[in-house]
């Protein structure tokens, strides 16, 4: 397993190091004080950190013998990964078309189901309620738009 952590580590600061230097090339904006690429850097910066952490750890480490376990698609829980990734790749197909107001709803809905939530009512007024906060936070205190689909110009 010491194998198998080492090489994932190279290549998660490889992957930060390739979108820390993408991050250089986003738009810059002079009347803001924090602009696009702040959270980003940030997200890479601690994502290097982490990945060389568990470089030396494991450089330094005895090999237990352990072999590395395997990903299987009959795993159920990596049947919720994969189901989970595929409600956010139609979540963001979505997003333009029928605007975040309701695709937002429909995401964290399908997420809860994926996660064995089962109380239905629950469910939705927390998938609304989580919509309308994110959207006026957005829309309101930091007046950045948001696709709106076919509600487009209501807005």
């Amino acid at each position: 397993m010491r194998i198998a952590n080492i090489v994932s580590a190279i290549i998660g600061m490889l992957f930060s190091l390739a979108a820390f230097l993408k991050t250089l090339t986003f738009k810059k904006f002079t009347n803001v004080p924090v602009g696009p690429e702040f959270f980003p850097r940030i997200l890479c910066i601690a994502l290097f950190i982490c990945c060389l952490i568990l470089l030396i750890t494991n450089i330094f480490k005895k090999d237990d013998g352990k072999k590395a376990p395997t990903i299987s698609p009959l795993n159920k829980d990596m049947q919720k990964c994969i189901l989970a990734l595929a409600v956010i790749v139609v979540y963001a197909l979505l997003w333009n078309v029928i605007g975040f107001l309701f695709a937002t709803p429909l995401a964290l809905f399908a997420m809860m189901l994926i996660l064995g939530q089962r109380n239905y009512l629950t469910m939705t007024i927390v998938a609304v309620c989580a919509d309308l906060v994110i959207f006026c936070a957005f829309k309101f205190l930091l007046q950045i738009e948001m696709p709106m689909g076919f509600l487009d110009g209501l807005f």
